[in-house]
């Protein structure tokens, strides 16, 4: 449709200009010498305002359309597009008035500048508008496409909405809900705007945590900041950037925390986002028994610390895939009362890679890191874990040498599962060596991606159980 649009402009153009310039001696021919020369006249100008509106399409078509919109992705507002024809319009006629008439187009705005005084005031609130959006446009504070937070007293909140147009006069917003919101392009330069996609990428938003101060506030920061790197593993959070937690300020009942994480505001508005990120530090929060600031003093029956820690260890240890399903209740209390639970300072190494392993370890709170040394020297991050991760496993099992660093993010509480404990509970029941081997190798299988078949998984299995046989006898006859 376009471009039929443009041939048109074209053959009109071709009709004037031929008429013009062609045909305009017989003009003057057939008519009184006043009449031809006003009709040529007239026509001269109809050929450059021809002219005007094909380059006007030509640049619509191969500039607005063909690069920014096709090859950029970008739209452009409307009074960007109207503007320049008009221009492009009033250049034609300005030349063709002088050239055709010697009428200059300077003259013609002083004679009008007392219209214009007039008009100016009647419309100062439309000519305000106008002036707003193009200056909004001209300096590129947003664009079509962007997601913006507008705060005005003519608002009863701050809107948060996407650009989906820019007229003369106003702005179309989406807001989140789906309406459509129009706004005065004065309000957007009268009041402050912020634009959160620029500039490109995730944002860094932050939810206020309150808990009782009587809580350690070391064990608060290492719990809200395991759930924050397990929580921005998802949409629309992002794990671009790490998260963080700090103390904002306490008083005499409670301390408050902010928890800042980043999130990629084109998928979800800044509320949606830190109300996924507060869900799910209200769960760890529970799920740690972590109490709320109140003004009311309950009197409860004291709880014995070590009867809580082994409860909790035992439980985080029934939850992990290596023993899950297959220790007894009375083995699991057994593998409890033999391990030891680690308190760690942030930037502590748990796991050196080509260590031999001589434990494991169970993520009771915090969160660490995964890191590979490669042989160039480079480090490559690759996994973060949290509670309720085991890492260290493999090496413990088999005695094959560590695979990566892991290092505390945060202060951490872990328990430490020693081969001791392990080769105690083989010499009560060999037949675990064989469950433990199963589980391994669907874990080892699942990471590498490399058992296609059962076959396979079935002789990973048989290799990883023979590399537990011929190590744990290593050590019982190195005991003997």
């Amino acid at each position: 449709m376009k471009g039929l649009g443009t041939i048109l402009s074209l053959f009109v153009l071709a009709v004037l200009a031929a008429a013009r310039f062609a045909a305009s001696p017989a003009i003057m021919a057939a008519m009184p010498p006043h009449v031809g020369e006003r009709v040529v006249n007239t026509l001269g100008v109809l050929t450059a305002v021809a002219a005007a509106i094909v380059l006007d399409r030509l640049i619509r078509a191969f500039y607005w359309d063909g690069y920014l919109r096709r090859k950029l992705g970008r739209e452009t507002p409307a009074v960007i597009e109207s503007l320049l024809t008009i221009a492009l319009v009033l250049l034609g006629v300005s030349i063709a008035l002088y050239f055709e008439a010697g009428v200059s187009f300077t003259g013609l705005i002083t004679a009008s500048g007392a219209t214009a005084i007039i008009l100016g005031i009647a419309l100062q609130a439309a000519i305000n508008d106008v002036f707003s959006g193009l200056s909004v446009n001209l300096d590129g504070s947003f664009e079509i496409g962007d997601w913006l937070t507008v705060y005005s007293d003519q608002f009863p909140e701050p809107v948060y909405g996407r650009v989906q147009g820019v007229t003369w006069r106003i702005t179309i917003l989406r807001l989140s809900d789906g309406r459509r919101l129009i706004v005065p392009n004065h309000v957007l330069t009268a009041n402050p705007v912020m634009n959160h996609s620029r500039p490109r990428g995730a944002k860094r938003l932050f939810v206020e945590v309150p808990v009782a101060g009587s809580f350690p506030a070391e064990r608060v920061v290492a719990i809200l900041l395991a759930e924050a790197f397990r929580t921005v593993r998802s949409k629309p959070l992002s794990s671009a950037r790490e998260p963080e937690v700090l103390v904002d300020r306490f008083d005499s009942d409670a301390v408050y925390f902010h928890v800042r994480f980043y999130a990629n505001l084109e998928d979800a508005d800044p509320q949606n986002a830190k109300s996924v990120m507060a869900s799910a530090l209200l769960r760890a929060l529970q799920r740690y028994k972590v109490p709320s600031p109140v003004t009311q003093v309950e009197l409860v029956a004291p709880q014995g610390a070590a009867a809580d820690a082994a409860a909790e260890s035992r439980n985080a240890l029934g939850h992990v895939s290596i023993f899950e399903n297959i220790l007894r209740p009375e083995q699991l209390d057994a593998l409890v009362a033999a391990c030891e639970v680690r308190a760690l300072p942030p930037q502590t190494v748990l796991i050196r890679q080509g260590d031999t392993g001589t434990s494991m370890f169970l993520i009771l709170e915090g969160a660490a890191r995964v890191s590979v040394h490669m042989a160039n020297g480079e480090v490559r991050d690759v996994a973060v874990l949290v509670s309720g991760d085991m890492v260290g496993e493999m090496s413990l099992m088999t005695g094959a040498p560590r695979t990566a660093w892991v290092t505390s993010l945060s202060a951490m509480r872990v328990l430490e599962v020693t081969k001791e404990s392990i080769e105690t509970l083989l010499a009560a029941e060999p037949g675990l060596l064989e469950r433990f081997s199963h589980v391994l190798a669907v874990r080892q299988s699942s990471l590498s991606e490399i058992a296609s078949t059962a076959n396979q998984k079935l002789s990973l299995q048989n290799d990883i159980l023979t590399q537990m046989r011929q190590f744990f006898s290593r050590i019982a006859a190195g005991r003997k």
